[in-house]
């Protein structure tokens, strides 16, 4: 080979060695998942919906908790009464029931309870939610870290083809290699327009979690998440979790109606007052007659025992089925940490065999390639099988981290938390 071709080839493969992903500047629009998640505690309506429902559900308690409303009443004879003192013009009545005691207690404790479990359960909306919006960020992260590495991939194929032409210049290589090369980089024009649909994909599943459809996404920040070290992460869960929180609250509840049932067995108790009006009227003195006043007493008489007793019975079986639940949600919570946490650890040791293993034997294998290549040992679909393989393996770490932010995400809603732990940056 002419040393001026020879020359030319070393410079060509050296930019295309260097042809590698780089970290473009933040731009302003540049997205956070910090950012992403604030953004839907603030906007999501959905969210919105279940935390307004469970604030009118508080105010319920004020309600079933006061006094009823007393009653008045007033009687007007159609027929003149005769007094000794004089005719009877009206008679005035105010009367007040009054629950047996403890029953207005427990009907405010009864809906507090039911408003504590609906501020449970928006609560693990919300846990929904965060890792629905951290999946749709790793999927922007997957998309953006492929792509980099697609067109880094076809920056240094485009060095390679001039590479493969100046050997054919000279006669010392194929000219199949350079259609090789041509067929290569369309392929992964065909890649990146799979990537760029998945990541509007991604996007729009943003948009609708931030309720924010005309939502555009520029970089986002690529994170590495960190599994936690804590020994008994199932029991944590269960101190953490808003459906524990929640069906402890349902039992609250019902042990509240149990105890209401048992109160309807007792009579209401009622108090009054009655007024009566005489008219003034010329009477001997004798008569003794005047304006009445009286007090009386009332009581609800609970006489229908059976339909009391099927009402004890049902909320019974309802505190029963309460407790149930609470078994079936703590022992959920416990399986989902284990599977989770076996997720994440197992795609923690595929993203370390990548960066420790299969990124740099195959750094190593194009190297060796090259120096084969470029001492003529090697021919170029060798060489380029060489870098196939690296960009694979760049692909694969990618998928890989991408894995384990999924498998974070997952980890973070089984434990109750906002967001996955952060670990140091990306490299």
């Amino acid at each position: 080979m002419p040393p001026l071709a020879a020359a030319r080839l070393a410079l060509l493969l050296s930019l295309a060695l260097a042809a590698v992903p780089t970290v473009r500047a933040q731009a302003p629009d540049t997205l956070r998942l910090g950012a992403v998640l604030d953004a839907l505690y603030a906007d999501n309506p959905t969210l919105a919906a279940e935390r307004l429902d469970a604030r009118a559900l508080a105010r319920r308690g004020d309600q079933v908790g006061a006094l009823p409303d007393p009653t008045a009443s007033v009687m007007v004879a159609p027929y003149p009464i005769l007094t000794a003192r004089g005719t009877q013009r009206s008679q005035w009545r105010v009367e007040q029931m009054l629950p047996w005691p403890g029953t207005l207690g427990l009907r405010r404790d009864a809906a507090d309870a039911r408003a504590e479990a609906a501020r449970w359960g928006g609560d693990a909306t919300a846990l929904d939610l965060a890792r629905r919006a951290t999946r749709a960020y790793a999927d922007l992260v997957r998309t953006q870290e492929a792509a980099d590495v697609v067109r880094a991939f076809q920056a240094r194929l485009g060095a390679f083809a001039e590479a493969a032409a100046v050997r054919y210049e000279v006669g010392r290589g194929p000219q199949g290699a350079v259609l090789q090369v041509q067929l290569e980089r369309q392929r992964l024009d065909e890649r990146l327009i799979t990537l760029a649909r998945e990541r509007d994909a991604a996007v729009q599943t943003l948009a609708r979690v931030l309720d924010r459809p005309a939502l555009t996404v520029g970089r986002v920040v690529a994170i590495v998440p960190a599994l936690p070290e804590a020994d008994d992460l199932a029991a944590l869960a269960v101190e953490t979790r808003p459906e524990v929180a929640q069906a402890q609250a349902r039992i609250t509840a019902a042990e509240a109606d149990v105890a209401l049932a048992e109160k309807a067995f007792y009579p209401d108790l009622g108090f009054g007052v009655v007024y009566t009006d005489i008219a003034q009227a010329d009477a001997p003195p004798t008569a003794t007659g005047r304006d009445a006043l009286g007090l009386m007493a009332s009581v609800r008489i609970p006489l229908d025992r059976a339909s009391r007793r099927a009402g004890l019975d049902q909320a019974r079986l309802r505190e029963e089925a309460a407790r149930a639940r609470l078994a079936a949600t703590e022992t959920a919570v416990q399986t989902d940490v284990a599977d989770a946490l076996s997720d994440a650890r197992r795609a923690a040791e595929a993203v370390a065999l990548y960066r420790e293993t299969l990124v740099p034997q195959a750094e190593t294998t194009v190297e060796s390639a090259l120096a084969g290549y470029t001492t003529g040992a090697l021919d170029f679909l060798a060489f380029l099988d060489a870098e196939r393989a690296r960009f694979s393996v760049a692909l694969g770490f990618v998928d890989a981290r991408a894995r384990l932010l999924d498998a974070a995400a997952d980890l973070a809603r089984a434990l109750g938390a906002t967001a996955p732990l952060l670990g140091p940056p990306a490299r």
